[in-house]
This record gives structure tokens, sequence and C-alpha cells, in this order.
């Protein structure tokens, strides 16, 4: 049994639906994701002469069964905001949820718009799973100061701190940031509390063509604090770019890259682009890859782990498919690897 959580934060499209999907049933325990889902990825299917229309909160819930199956999951759906003061969809999605016996928990920020703020209130009511809690570091440190007001039970509530791309800046605060969160208000009151981020790059635009390695920073952080803390500190990081991050300079064309996490660190495989001067179809980049991360001396081949079987595959001559293809490899890589390291 895992002594960590480990919870991974994912956008609900389809790359990341299928990392999670191919992992195996060892490597999902001790896992309980965040699926953070907005109105592009939230649509039903209509009528058809074979098949009925489908609702988008139905639509939704069998995605999620397909690709998780029963176990828990957090939702956080803040970022679908209805016009007009309808419902919110989260509401409907809670309802969908429980008659396929899924057990969702509500994941929010703090301060979160009104109308999301109460479907959760509803749906943590209702459902007596409690809720997840994602703050930013000045939320984190000043929790004295908002807890009070906060209208969930604090053990109840899943704390995640949850610092994106902006991990580099709190890691290096050094001893300060050890101090503010041994001395997080009420420290061990929280139902769980979790560290999250990223140092994984949206781009490449500054990586020159070849293989580079980047800190993992957040797991270095996680590292150092968790031993010290007075409460669990559980892992928590992002499987793919952070949300909200908008690549710089794409364009029809782009270089093909590829991202392979490694025991704390991501190994950037650089590609150049598929039209111009110098230009490299996308295929032969990708088989390229794989046998880059094939041959790497610091690989950590897993065993048993859907994406490392697909790279050898690729290697030894299976075709590469495409970029979504290798989101999927590169999710599910992170997953699993992840899973293991953390205890």
């Amino acid at each position: 049994m895992a002594r960590f959580r480990y919870v991974p934060i994912l956008r609900w499209k389809e790359g990341e639906q299928d990392g999670v999907r191919f992992l195996q049933a060892s490597d999902r325990t001790g896992i309980i994701p965040i699926f953070m889902l907005e109105a592009e990825q939230y649509k039903g299917r209509k009528a058809t002469k074979t098949k009925v229309a489908v609702s988008s909160a139905d639509h939704f819930v069998t995605q999620v069964l397909k690709a998780w199956g029963k176990d828990p999951f957090y939702l956080d759906a803040s970022g679908m905001m209805p016009a007009g003061g309808v419902q919110h969809p989260i509401l409907a999605i809670a309802t969908s949820a429980r008659a396929q016996g899924l057990q969702m928990i509500p994941a929010t920020p703090l301060g979160a718009p009104p109308l999301y703020a109460a479907a959760v209130a509803a749906i943590a009511g209702h459902d007596r799973r409690g809720v997840a809690l994602r703050v930013d570091l000045q939320e984190f440190s000043s929790a004295a100061s908002w807890a009070g007001a906060w209208p969930h039970p604090l053990a109840e509530t899943d704390l995640i701190a949850d610092f994106t791309t902006n991990i580099g800046a709190v890691a290096a605060l050094g001893s300060h940031i050890q101090t503010v969160f041994q001395g997080l208000h009420l420290g061990t009151g929280w139902r769980t509390v979790t560290v999250a981020g990223s140092s994984m790059p949206p781009n490449f635009s500054g990586f020159t063509k070849g293989l580079h390695t980047i800190q993992m920073e957040n797991y270095a952080l996680w590292s150092t604090l968790h031993p010290a803390m007075p409460y669990r500190l559980d892992y928590g990081d992002y499987a793919t770019p952070s949300l909200g991050v908008l690549p710089p300079g794409i364009s029809w064309g782009y270089p093909i890259n590829a991202r392979y996490t490694i025991p704390g660190q991501y190994l950037i495989c650089k590609g150049v682009k598929t039209i111009g001067a110098g230009s490299v179809d996308m295929a032969p980049q990708l088989v390229g890859h794989a046998n880059d991360i094939l041959t790497y001396s610091g690989r950590h081949r897993q065993s048993g782990c859907w994406a490392d079987d697909e790279i050898d595959a690729i290697a030894a001559g299976k075709a590469p498919q495409n970029l979504l293809h290798w989101v999927k490899i590169g999710v599910n890589r992170h997953l699993t690897l992840l899973r293991r390291i953390v205890p």
C-alpha cells in the first residue's frame, strides 16, 4: 500500500484520457486524479438513425468510466461558467456519476464564482465525499485569514497547494517555503494536504535539436518538504504542460518534439520542422525519438508500462502514428513512473 497519495492534474482531452486508460491496475493504487473540464470538452452526442442522443453529462461520465473506472477522482469544472444564471453543469455530471456508480469528488479554486461554489456545496452535501480545494502560494500561506469562512469542514477538505509553472520560484524560496508548509494553519486538521506543480515546458523554442533534460522541480521540492512536515504531505503534478499556458510560436509545420519522464527529470526530444529548409517528415522524427529513448542510458524502462512497450515497438518498426499518440505515451509513462517512485 502506498504511503503517499499521487494526485496528477490532467486536462480532459483524448491524449490524457487514453494515457490514463492504459495504466495497469496495480499502478492505479493510491492515485486520485484531478480532471480539469473545460467547455470545449463537454459535449453530448446527437441522435442518429441508429443511436439515441446522449447528454453532455452522460457522455462525460461514460468517458470517465472508460478511462478511470469507478475509483475516486476529483473534478474541477470551475472553468465552465454557464450564462444566464442556470445551474452549473457539474450538478448534472454529479447526478449522472451517481447513476453509474462513479466516486466523483468536486474540486474548486478558492474564491470560485458563487454559482460554482453553490454547486460544489450541493454535491458535497449529497455525496458526503468531501471536496478538494486548490490554492496558490499566497492563499496557502494565508490560510489563517480565510479558513474560518471556508464553508466545508477542514476534516472533509483535501487541500492542494497548486503552484502550476511557478514551482521553480517557489522552490527557490529554500528554507522559507519549508517554514510556510510547517506553519500551515491547522495543518493536521485538513483531511489531506498535497503540493503540486510542474516544470514541464509547454514548448521547446529555447532548445536545440537533440536530447535535453529538465529537472522535475516539483518532485525535488516535495522530496525536501515531506519528511519535515507535522502532517502527511502528498505529491501532485501535471502530466502535461500546466493549464492556461499557451505555447508560443506554434504554426503549421512546427517541430516534432516529444517528452519522456525519467526519475527526477523530463527527457526532451527536440525535433525539427516538417516544412521549409532543413525539414524532416513527422514519421521518421518520431521513430528517431523512440530510438533515442530506447538507447538513453538513464531511461529506467518500466516493466508492464504500456508507453514503454509502445516506444520499444515503434523503435522496432511499428508505425509511430502521430503527435496525439505521443501525448498518450507521455502521459502513461509519466503516471506509471511517478506512481512507482512516490513511496
